[in-house]
């Protein structure tokens, strides 16, 4: 196969695996370190240069493609992006209750947050290293 053939292949299965997680090349961009259109442009006329096809690469092996008949329950109110890092966008109403519920704990909401991530992967130890940042709803 050559180069160019393998660059298209690549770029195909790339723009797919994107669709799959509802993910878009501005997402994919701020992994890369690079502008949008410099991955619009690596994905319609120049090749993808080969340390950024690595980079791509291992994100896509670290954020399998979901399979098919995946049955995500949507939460009302809440939009999670995760990849290397983890993104949750709550309704303004939904964001209170959190805020609610972490200063009846005696926590901030990040604190809550980060205690609820831990339980969920089972660390022992809490997540001393790792910050969660919750923006102010608007």
């Amino acid at each position: 196969m050559s180069d160019a053939s393998e660059q298209m292949e690549f770029k195909s299965i790339v723009k797919q695996w994107l669709k799959s997680h509802r993910l878009d090349y501005r997402w994919i961009a701020e992994r890369c370190g690079v502008s949008e259109i410099t991955v619009r442009n690596w994905m319609s006329q120049k090749n993808i240069p080969p340390l950024k096809q690595q980079l791509i690469e291992r994100i896509m092996v670290q954020l399998p493609a979901a399979a098919p008949d995946d049955s995500l329950q949507d939460v009302p109110g809440v939009t999670v992006n995760a990849s290397m890092a983890l993104t949750v966008h709550l309704a303004p109403d939904l964001y209170e209750k959190l805020n609610v519920r972490a200063q009846a704990e005696g926590l901030t909401a990040e604190a809550l947050v980060a205690r609820a991530i831990a339980g969920l992967v089972k660390e022992q130890s809490p997540m001393r290293t790792r910050e969660v940042i919750l923006p102010p709803q608007q």
